[in-house]
């Protein structure tokens, strides 16, 4: 009861603070489709479509008050709208309908609200604010989890978070990808921060949170973890400016894991090697068998849920039908087909490209050295759910198309910073300038305010 209270009283003071400053509402919706308070609560937020209200309630508020600084129509955006466009289209000849509009509600809403993000966090402030709400309605989850594997050890298919059953963040899969695609995330913030003072005890809370997170990917005993460390830890050793003292980190977190490891994590991890001799993984490589001979004559894929429709038969003769595809490209081939997939890996492809320039452009200049470290903590991000998702079915869950989001952000921040003139949106640049003001002397210009100072949440990007 008292915690459905508190979490209505969240929700509610989302939408109160939007009414002033209206980027809040769009915080509302990333902590509404991340933490999921409607799966937890008891009353109140489980009977109401809380995603639909926020979501509408930040569109109609941007709208009407809030349309500062528009941001240009990028690649990444555009191929955005497209992806949202064929995921309905794709429903037109869904080999599983009842069940596929069942995903695309929810699937449809993520993608194309990942599209409306850049319009609405524009500002420094509001980019670390997004990217704050993000990394602790994660940690809502990856906190309790971390604590009761520091306890029990943790274990494969076990449910040590806040919601029940095996879906959205209770599924291990998913759950240890978002923990890891978190951990640059957190890091960056805790050498970042304006919205919270930068002390050491500040950093150490972000640090804590990244270990957290870390000993959550750990506990669930998921393999694609593995593979989502090691890409991790490799990429965030290349982008690193201080490699060695990066490695001995590296090194020493390599060994405290394998040495406080149980043997069942050894057992489970070890079948990596093997598999053709676990059952799981050649459900995998038969389930992508199918699903390749599927889009050879479905090119244009079979809508959502199309997994259904399989028939997977087993070196021993037993078959089985309806097998998940557990791979993010075999899940957008098998449901959207060639078109789906080109549009996912070029979205992907070259939001990664544009980080790795964005990076190389501001690392050398002062007031946007903080852009370098965030698009470095965003590249690792989507290098471990491009490896890491290989192994599971989570394409269409918010960290992805969140990550694209805060990138087409970042990168319209720098664009404004470099060009200030483009900072001034069409409200602006209708009035005449007053006698002795500077043209383009917008906030984007300024040095970024101590964290002490109070936001001007509703001005200009800056």
């Amino acid at each position: 009861m008292i915690r459905s209270l508190f979490l209505t009283l969240i929700y509610l003071s989302f939408l109160g603070l939007g009414m002033a400053a209206p980027f809040v509402l769009t915080l509302g919706y990333a902590w509404v489709d991340t933490f999921r308070p409607q799966a937890i609560a008891y009353i109140i937020l489980n009977q109401l479509p809380v995603a639909l209200i926020i979501g509408v309630a930040a569109i109609l508020a941007y709208l009407l008050i809030d349309r500062r600084s528009p941001p240009r129509l990028t690649l990444a955006t555009l191929l955005t709208v497209m992806m949202a466009c064929w995921v309905t289209a794709t429903m037109v000849w869904a080999e599983m309908p009842a069940d596929g509009w069942l995903k695309w509600d929810w699937a449809f809403k993520t993608v194309a609200f990942s599209a409306f993000i850049p319009m609405v966090i524009r500002s420094r402030v509001q980019i670390e604010a997004f990217a704050q709400t993000y990394v602790f309605s994660l940690a809502a989850n990856f906190v309790p989890f971390a604590a009761k594997v520091l306890i029990s050890g943790g274990g494969y298919g076990r449910n040590l978070g806040l919601e029940s059953g095996n879906s959205n963040l209770s599924e291990g899969g998913l759950l240890s990808t978002v923990c890891l695609m978190a951990i640059p995330l957190a890091l960056h913030l805790g050498r970042h921060t304006q919205l919270l003072p930068r002390s050491r005890l500040v950093a150490l809370g972000y640090f804590g949170l990244a270990g957290c997170a870390l000993l959550t990917a750990l506990g669930t005993f998921e393999r694609s973890a593995l593979v989502g460390m090691v890409v991790l830890g490799v990429y965030m050793f290349t982008r690193s400016r201080n490699k060695l003292a990066f490695g001995v980190g590296l090194a020493v977190v390599a060994l405290l894991v394998i040495y406080h490891m149980s043997k069942s994590w050894d057992q489970r991890i070890d079948t990596v090697g093997e598999p053709l001799t676990d059952d799981s993984a050649l459900t995998r490589l038969l389930v992508w068998k199918w699903t390749l001979h599927y889009a050879a004559s479905h090119p244009f894929g079979g809508g959502f849920m199309a997994y259904e429709v399989n028939r997977i038969a087993f070196p021993d003769g037993m078959v089985e039908f309806g097998r998940a595809f557990h791979s993010i490209y075999f899940e957008v081939l098998g449901e959207q087909g060639w078109v789906g997939l080109g549009l996912f890996l070029g979205l992907g492809g070259s939001t990664f490209l544009g980080l790795r320039r964005l990076a190389r452009r501001t690392r050398n200049v002062p007031h946007l050295a903080w852009c370098a470290d965030m698009s470095d903590a965003l590249q690792s991000g989507l290098a471990v759910f491009l490896t890491a998702g290989a192994f599971v079915g989570i394409a269409f869950q918010p960290a992805f198309w969140y990550f694209i989001a805060m990138s087409v952000s970042l990168r319209e921040y720098v664009r404004r910073a470099e060009q200030p003139q483009s900072a001034l949106g069409w409200r602006v640049r209708a009035v005449p300038a007053a006698a002795g003001a500077v043209p383009g002397a917008t906030a984007s210009t300024a040095a970024p305010p101590p964290w002490r100072h109070r936001p001007v949440w509703g001005g200009p990007a800056r």
